[in-house]
């Protein structure tokens, strides 16, 4: 009987602080800054500036609120459901997936994993966002490229292009419908202006400083795309209980002009709908984060809005397990048996 392929699944996560300390935080920031820096100019000093200035409001907010993100250990139980659920499937026999998580702002690093799995039969490398461009997956692509030879490549597969899947769109619509606010799963829903949904997605540049085209993938046009089809497939859904859908884009509004409408003008357009129940949906990320935990609190307390309910992103879910495991499945059979 022929011996089990090896095959290391990489899920590569942005990574975050995971405590409120002042120091970790810094770290985390300074070490995202520097790869944003590559494809967008930021001089040295804004970038500790940065870092200062946002480790301090996240220590100061702790205060009040000592919610930490999630980002770092959701990714690793995402790992862990992985690999449980492979170690159940008939594909055991053919494959030994081992799963990792790693990070490209905080330890364990997505280089180092890549490294220290070098040997096995197979990589498999997730770029665990539904959106990919040069930050994301370009810098993973890019690495590889400058660290590996034709032939090495050959058995590693980054899996990105979440957004361009079909399978993915009803994946999402389900979810959301199982954790609306009043969980419109099993019934057609009757639609009300007063309910509101909001899809939250990351902002991307649009212009640099000088009002041009950034230079490097933005993944602007994907995620536009991925926004509209997902809101044309929740319209249509019968389970639809939102009167309105709007979209709002989570800009950091470093380097030059970036995504309309930004959360921050949701925010001003909804200030004075007092009656209006909205859900928070931030379907532009595979795990929950500092991006995404706190808005349902920020948009509550800078509108005069009824209600606010923040549904969480896909997580672990077992449906985003089955989807991530077929995905790696294919990827493996495709450079084991080529």
């Amino acid at each position: 009987m022929a011996s089990r392929k090896k095959i290391a699944v990489i899920l590569a996560a942005h990574g975050e602080a995971e405590t409120t300390r002042f120091m970790e935080n810094y770290r985390v920031t300074r070490e995202t800054l520097a790869h944003a820096s590559r494809v967008i100019p930021i001089p040295g000093a804004l970038q500790k500036t940065i870092a200062v200035t946002s480790s301090l409001k996240k220590l100061i907010r702790s205060r009040n609120n000592a919610a930490c993100s999630p980002h770092n250990k959701i990714t690793r139980d995402q790992a862990r459901e992985l690999q449980q659920y492979f170690d159940t499937l008939p594909s055991a026999k053919e494959f030994d997936f081992q799963i990792y998580a790693a990070f490209s702002a905080s330890p364990p690093y997505v280089e180092h994993i890549i490294e220290q799995t070098r040997n096995y039969d197979g990589q498999v490398i997730v770029s665990m966002s539904p959106i990919d461009n040069t930050l994301s997956c370009g810098q993973l692509c890019s690495y590889l490229a400058a660290s590996r030879s034709l032939e090495d490549l050959s058995t590693v597969k980054v899996l990105s292009r979440f957004w361009s899947d079909e399978r993915l769109y009803p994946m999402y619509c389900n979810y959301l419908f199982q954790n609306s606010s009043d969980n419109i799963s099993a019934r057609k829903a009757q639609k009300t202006e007063n309910r509101l949904l909001l899809l939250l997605l990351h902002g991307t540049l649009v212009k640099d400083k000088k009002g041009d085209p950034p230079s490097f993938r933005t993944g602007h046009e994907q995620t536009r795309m991925f926004a509209e089809r997902l809101h044309q497939v929740i319209l249509e859904d019968p389970r639809n209980p939102y009167g309105r859908i709007m979209i709002g884009y989570l800009n950091h509004n470093v380097g030059g002009e970036w995504t309309k409408p930004s959360f921050d003008e949701i925010c001003l357009m909804l200030q004075k709908e007092k009656s209006v129940s909205v859900d928070l949906f931030g379907c532009g990320y595979f795990a929950d984060g500092n991006e995404t935990i706190h808005r349902a609190d920020e948009l509550l307390s800078s509108s005069s809005i009824k209600e606010a309910t923040s549904i969480p992103c896909l997580n672990c879910t077992p449906e985003f397990t089955a989807y991530m495991a077929s995905k790696v499945i294919n990827a493996a059979r495709q450079f084991i048996h080529c």
